[in-house]
């Protein structure tokens, strides 16, 4: 009895772990920006590329200001204050917004390709 009740658990784990590999048709992956890229043909391919780099650009505005508020932590931190970290903060803040523009820069050009794909 008892080796049964261990056999019924084990198959009950292996089922669920098995069920946890099934491939879902509505859980479909979705492609790379490198895929995107070498697929695009329809105006509807280049917006998704747009919106793409709409989203990344909008990561870096997140970073840029996360940035921010650390450079005023170390700022407003004695132990930290004398120990070079606003240069870094100032590096990591430029980088950011250099970032944000290429891909807000991008997505206006990949605009301008839908509004001319056939």
């Amino acid at each position: 009895m008892r080796m049964w009740k261990s056999l019924s658990v084990a198959l009950g784990v292996l089922g669920i772990v098995a069920l946890a590999y099934l491939p879902f048709g509505a859980a479909q992956e979705e492609k790379s920006i490198e895929q995107m890229l070498t697929e695009a043909k329809t105006p509807a391919d280049h917006e998704a590329i747009a919106a793409y780099y709409d989203k990344e650009a909008q990561e870096a505005h997140s970073k840029h200001a996360e940035h921010q508020k650390m450079k005023e932590w170390y700022k407003n931190t004695p132990a930290a204050s004398k120990g070079g970290f606003s240069t870094h903060c100032d590096a990591l803040i430029s980088y950011d917004d250099k970032t944000a523009k290429e891909y807000e820069a991008l997505a206006k050009l990949h605009r301008k390709m839908a509004k001319s794909a056939k």
